[in-house]
């Protein structure tokens, strides 16, 4: 029997790409053309120059598996992934041929990442060149293919044509923001806090930096943190920037703050609710009064005139909120969700009238919900309550402000445990780690009441981080605002240059 000249070998090549293995099932076939650059959904496939249409092995007779794996003709071709969201796949060679089934008698092997090429397989047993692939954003890995006619194949297959096609299988993990965001967590031990640049992380439920090594521990919510953090997100045709990802019950979800203060030109001078005129600005700096009005003074989120005016797309009097001015889209994509209001402790003047108020405990402070006796109206030297006589411990909402653990969280973990007070953070150079630091300017106003007093509550700074103030402060207003979690991200970066873009589901 004559071998030579027996078989012309071809493959050409297609793309099938499943998109989203328990979401929406996307199915894409497209043949590439010169130059070869296929983008389908998540991935790009780009064919190497020269053999960009088909491996084409003209006068392929069979041959051993030494002298098939000898060969210099092999195709080539690299897979990257160029969206946002991370991807699992797998790679197949599948036979396209008919009359007769080739796929006994054609015998591959593939190389990725040039580490080796694998042991010869038979199409017919084996058909996968990748199987498991997983590629993070912007990562890729290369292949190469070489395929040989079987050295016992018979005369049936002369003067036939095989043809086959190099199938991607591409399952998208899900695109919703906040698996997206958990997806990007990044591990750090306890020894190397000092050299972390800042990422994601996430936060266990004694408040402190999660470590899986260690046993009963659990995540209580995944954080921002750190001096240089990729978290910039398009909202409202805005940027803003996430905090992380928190739980409600079950439900979890982003939490996103506005990059910017908010501009003078959409605040009104005042703002009416409940027959009660709360004074919102006085001049056109962009700062804001929380609680500026002629009935109480009391340091109440619930009935704050800034709460009223963030939650609402008019006033009693047909004055503009805040809400008129989110588009439709942003409007239906916010979570109306559990605030904290507990008092935060504070140190008055330069005597330290509590020891400890670091991140961890701010943020347990934010969440006690122990009511004060009716004759506690100002600071006692021990805490006997965290909740001011007549309100609220808790308030459900669209619009918010920062909490003051917030600010701590945004802080390299070896931080997490530094006074959160004047003379102490600053001192300690905390500030320029924290990456909400160093995005604000000025004074901004936290949601958080102040243990100071009824009338007091909690301002953030750039430096010392906490300081508290009466209704007649008046600072810059940053708002944030949880997204519900069916939000998902369809494109972006998460960088400065590329934040992320938001749709719903």
């Amino acid at each position: 029997m004559q071998r030579k000249n027996m078989i012309i070998l071809m493959i050409s090549l297609s793309l099938v790409l499943l998109l989203g293995s328990s979401y929406a099932l996307l199915r894409s076939t497209q043949v590439g053309s010169n130059p070869y650059v296929i983008n389908v959904g998540n991935l790009q496939v780009t064919f190497d120059s020269g053999k960009t249409e088909k491996l084409s092995l003209d006068n392929m007779y069979p041959m051993s598996d030494k002298e098939g794996m000898s060969q210099t003709d092999e195709l080539g071709f690299i897979v990257m992934n160029t969206g946002t969201v991370a991807s699992y796949y797998d790679i197949t060679l599948e036979e396209t041929s008919t009359n007769p089934e080739f796929k006994s008698v054609i015998r591959f092997i593939s190389n990725k990442d040039s580490k080796g090429y694998n042991e010869p397989k038979t199409l017919s047993e084996d058909k996968y060149i990748e199987v498991g692939g997983y590629l993070e954003s912007n990562k890729s890995s290369s292949y190469k293919v070489k395929v040989w006619l079987d050295y016992n194949a018979t005369e049936d297959y002369m003067d036939k044509t095989f043809t086959a096609k190099v199938v991607v299988n591409s399952f998208q993990e899900s695109s919703y923001a906040k698996d997206v965001i958990k997806s990007k967590l990044v591990k750090y031990s306890e020894s190397s806090k000092e050299d972390f640049s800042g990422g994601l992380v996430a936060v266990n439920t004694d408040g402190d930096l999660y470590n899986e090594i260690e046993d009963n521990q659990e995540i209580r919510e995944y954080r921002y943190s750190g001096p240089t953090v990729n978290n910039y997100v398009t909202f409202n045709d805005e940027l803003w920037r996430i905090l992380g990802v928190f739980k409600e019950g079950h439900d979890e979800f982003i939490k996103i703050v506005r990059n910017d203060n908010l501009p003078y030109n959409v605040l009104p001078n005042t703002f009416l609710k409940n027959n009660i005129e709360y004074t919102i600005k006085t001049d056109d700096s962009g700062k804001v009064y929380w609680n500026n009005n002629s009935v109480s003074e009391v340091a109440d989120w619930t009935t704050a005139g800034i709460q009223y005016y963030l939650n609402n797309e008019n006033d009693d009097r047909n004055s503009k909120g805040y809400l008129y001015y989110l588009t439709n889209d942003a409007k239906n994509m916010i979570r109306e969700t559990k605030y904290y209001l507990g008092n935060v402790e504070y140190y008055y003047d330069s005597t330290p009238l509590w020891r400890g108020v670091n991140t961890i405990v701010t943020y347990n402070n934010e969440r006690e919900n122990i009511i004060c006796d009716s004759s506690i109206i100002e600071f006692s030297d021990t805490k006997k309550c965290s909740i001011w006589y007549g309100n609220k411990a808790t308030w459900i909402g669209k619009v918010g402000l920062l909490y003051p653990s917030d600010y701590g969280y945004a802080a390299t973990s070896n931080w997490w445990h530094t006074e959160l007070v004047p003379n102490k953070y600053n001192t300690a150079n905390a500030n320029k780690s924290n990456w909400i630091a160093l995005s604000i300017v000025e004074q901004i106003l936290s949601i958080s009441p102040s243990s100071r007093g009824k009338g007091f509550y909690i301002s953030l700074n750039p430096s010392d981080i906490m300081d508290h103030h009466t209704k007649n402060s008046y600072l810059n207003l940053k708002p944030t605002l949880h997204l519900k979690s069916n939000v998902k991200i369809d494109g972006g970066l998460g960088t400065l240059d590329s934040p992320y873009t938001l749709k719903m589901e």
